[in-house]
């Protein structure tokens, strides 16, 4: 189909593994340290082999799974559509039916995502974990089938990045990408059916098969330098793909993709590099000197507690050193009733070591972002809301960072499910005009709608409290100024933009009936206090009338 050269795959392969040897190293480093289970860069991991040999501390493996709590809170929050799909033509955003249809197509997906059986939540969490500690993370998207081989949803695989290689653009976007792994001739059979290699073929014959025999495998993934655009089928999509079998070095089961199905994004690069650095790269220093200083620690305290002692070289030879609770050591006393064992040394002060181990630990803490959350924060009264819209402003500062996977995983993850759910036939019920519209070449984007947005709209917010503020101080001389705030900024448009960036639902505002129900019956309340208020004033009116009458 597209002639894939064994040779130049084993090329590509070479110059890549080569180009990230160092990286892998330091990764390798962070994995030991704060990540265990993400181990294997440069080493291979037996099943079951405790993985936390090389930590003292685990003070940093904690504060990891924290960041990685506070990412997906800010980014992804669970139970929330956090993404809202809009077309890139603001004409086709303007009509009513399209927005709905883009609705009906963000609930699909968000149905497919929260599916128990999709592995969405595992998968995106050991992504996050990978993407901060490590710099790079990437997952892959595809089309779930049951038993009898029905479409029964998708299904999302975090891999681990020791096993994946890959090149960029220039625009610095993934585009060749490797991935080797291990399967054996029965897992491959049963994915790849009639297509499998010559090596699986041979293990499987009878009479003496081996289904349980180990290959090593690449999928390439790169961009098709043939592509014919309006044909269907592999030849006409911009990616082409094939399994490269490692023992037999021939390429097999050749196809291709409208997306670049593997979604690889990073926290950080460097110049001159593709592959990405995390917070763990960035903090290695920070992460090393804890387990130093722990074990420092821990040394100093066993230390105070089982002091070396000093004893007479020839005294005491027949004695039994009883160093114990309750221990009672004969002979130990010489005839001036003085101890015939002493400490080597005194008590060693390990203050200064704990002050210092306390301030690594701060670092440790801002490196993932442990210190912005609420609940190991000072806890502080009397802050005004204008401050803490503030402070949830600095912390979307502080937190942009995060964005980035906005560009780089969460969009190009789109893109892959929106194409396998039209696959499936899930986009079918498209008006006319939106499919005219991407016939014609259109798209489909989304705007973010979660934590981290909010907060950087929270400077929006602070800034008109602050001017209600100043304009509080005005009216001490100057009555008319609430009037004219109200005016220049009627409470109609500001209220829903603050609702807005403090994250109440859509769905809780009241729609243009419920608002024309409530004003009618604040019109009648108003009429009927305008009427109690006027019958004292009309019955004055009648006495004095009637009083009148009579005196004529």
């Amino acid at each position: 189909m597209f002639g894939f050269d064994g040779k130049t795959i084993e090329r590509n392969q070479a110059r890549m593994e080569a180009a990230r040897m160092n990286i892998d190293t330091l990764r390798e480093e962070v994995a030991r340290l704060i990540l265990p289970r993400q181990q294997g860069f440069n080493s291979i991991l037996s099943p079951g082999q405790s993985l936390t040999d090389d930590m003292t501390d685990e003070y940093g493996a904690a504060a990891l799974e924290d960041g990685v709590s506070l990412f997906e809170g800010f980014t992804m929050p669970r139970g929330v559509k956090w993404q809202k799909l809009r077309f890139l033509s603001s004409e086709m955003n303007e009509s009513v039916v399209h927005q709905q249809w883009l609705e009906i197509i963000a609930d699909r997906l968000f149905m497919l995502r929260n599916d128990p059986k999709s592995g969405f939540t595992n998968n995106v969490h050991e992504s996050a974990a990978s993407v901060i500690a490590f710099g790079e993370q990437c997952i892959w998207p595809d089309k779930r089938f049951d038993e009898r081989g029905y479409f029964a949803g998708l299904s999302y695989q975090s891999e681990h990045i020791g096993s994946i290689w890959w090149e960029a653009d220039a625009q610095g976007n993934p585009m060749r990408v490797h991935r080797k792994f291990k399967w054996t001739a029965e897992q491959a059979q049963r994915e790849w059916k009639e297509a499998i290699p010559p090596c699986v073929r041979d293990a499987l014959k009878q009479p003496n098969p081996k289904p349980q025999a180990e290959f090593e495998f690449l999928h390439v993934i790169e961009p098709n330098p043939h592509m014919k655009p309006g044909i269907l089928g592999p030849e006409g999509m911009p990616f082409r793909a094939c399994y490269y079998s490692c023992k037999d070095k021939v390429p097999f089961k050749e196809g291709g993709y409208r997306t670049m199905r593997r979604i690889i994004s990073r926290w950080q690069n460097a110049v001159n590099e593709n592959f990405g650095r995390g917070r763990g790269t960035l903090f290695l220093p920070a992460l090393r000197a804890s387990q130093i200083m722990m074990q420092d620690r821990v040394l100093i305290a066993e230390l105070n507690a089982k002091r070396p002692m000093l004893a007479p070289s020839d005294e005491l030879d027949e004695a039994i050193l009883a160093l114990k609770p309750w221990g009672i050591t004969y002979g130990g006393l010489d005839e001036q009733m003085q101890p015939m064992l002493k400490p080597l040394f005194d008590a060693a002060d390990s203050g200064d070591a704990t002050v210092l181990h306390a301030e690594v630990k701060q670092t440790i803490d801002r490196a993932f972002y442990r210190d912005l959350l609420q609940i190991y924060r000072e806890q502080k009264t009397h802050i005004s809301a204008t401050r803490t819209l503030e402070e949830i402003a600095e912390k979307g500062i502080l937190l942009s960072p995060l964005a980035r996977q906005e560009t780089e995983w969460f969009s190009p993850m789109l893109d892959v499910e929106l194409d396998l759910m039209w696959q499936e036939g899930m986009l079918d019920d498209m008006p006319a005009t939106v499919a005219r519209y991407l016939r014609d070449g259109g798209g489909i984007t989304c705007a973010y709608d979660n934590e981290l947005t909010r907060m950087r709209r929270a400077g929006a917010s602070a800034a008109y409290l602050r001017t209600a503020e100043q304009v509080g101080v005005v009216a001490q001389f100057n009555p008319e100024a609430p009037a004219a705030f109200n005016r220049e900024y009627p409470l109609e448009k500001v209220i829903p933009n603050l609702a807005d960036g403090n994250g109440v639902p859509a769905t809780w505002r009241a729609t243009e009936e419920e608002k024309r129900a409530h004003d009618e019956v604040e019109q009648a309340k108003a009429a009927q206090q305008q009427l109690l208020e006027a019958v004292p004033v009309i019955a004055d009116a009648a006495r004095s009338a009637a009083g009148a009458v009579n005196g004529g």
